[in-house]
């Protein structure tokens, strides 16, 4: 008969002790850094008065008619590097709509959206400024500041700095 294996070795010098304590242990790890990530961050999905914007689409979907029927459409062009733009109208506005407002919308953090108070050019060209815009798939509202109708687009940045509005 052979005699059983002695290891000379205590435990805490061996290899497979360790490997079984560090798979419980990367577990606990992980989970701690899941849970920084979801207190530091917040996703911005839901939205605190949903019914108040659900019963907003109907007026939206008004507004947006509204401009088709008076046939206003626009091309925006983004100046990243001056943190400027300029919209170019295809036709004249209305005198009614003269002040215009730009709202650029981040599609899931709130806190980037930005909107614009537009300068006039001429009758046909706005020009404004904004905060710097980082890579998304913005979503472009342009309207008049009494919500009469209301002319949207979308800027995929980076890559995109035209976008057209109808």
């Amino acid at each position: 008969m052979r005699p059983l294996r002695e290891d000379s070795l205590p435990w805490y010098k061996q290899f497979w002790p360790w490997f079984l304590i560090s798979l419980p242990a990367s577990v606990v790890v992980a989970a701690m850094i899941t849970l920084g990530i979801a207190i530091k961050t917040d996703d911005g999905l839901v939205s605190d008065d949903y019914y108040r914007e659900g019963l907003a689409v109907h007026k939206n979907a008004a507004s947006t008619a509204h401009a088709r029927a008076l046939g206003i459409a626009a091309r925006l062009d983004y100046r990243p590097a001056a943190d400027a733009l300029r919209i170019y109208l295809n036709q004249p506005l209305p005198a009614e709509s003269r002040g215009m407002v730009l709202r650029i919308v981040h599609p899931t953090r709130p806190r980037q959206d930005q909107e614009i108070t537009l300068r006039s050019l001429t009758e046909e060209i706005l020009d404004g400024r904004l905060a710097p815009l980082g890579p998304a798939h913005w979503k472009l509202q342009l309207y008049p500041t009494d919500k009469a109708w209301r002319i949207e687009g979308r800027l995929k940045l980076p890559g995109n700095t035209s976008a057209r509005l109808d």
